[in-house]
């Protein structure tokens, strides 16, 4: 089971892109806010668009950063919603880890 509930609906999405926190790396930029009084464990979006690369190049930018935060979010409670840019597809996991878990603190 993983760590995290998924945001599922698009004003989820928009209010932590308004009201987020904003961090930027090189590869990915990255929202986040403290928990809900429900949210019983970390609830995480993420957007990978098209500019990125084909289906399966996106697919596997998102299976890295799911996999990044399944490591790294287990007890934490927080809105996090991370957006992959073009350059994430060319970077190596252990970078993209790196940038990741640095937005985290």
């Amino acid at each position: 089971m993983r760590c995290y509930a998924s945001l599922r609906r698009t004003h989820e999405f928009s209010a932590l892109r308004r009201r987020g926190r904003r961090i930027a790396t090189p590869a990915l930029t990255v929202f986040r806010m403290a928990a809900r009084q429900e949210d019983r464990r970390a609830v995480v979006g993420i957007t990978v668009s098209k500019a990125v690369g084909n289906a399966v190049v996106r697919n596997t930018v998102r299976r890295r950063v799911s996999a990044i935060l399944r490591q790294s979010l287990a007890q934490r409670r927080l809105r996090l919603l991370v957006v992959a840019s073009p350059a994430a597809a060319r970077t190596p996991y252990a970078e993209l880890a790196e940038q990741l878990l640095g937005t985290l603190g």
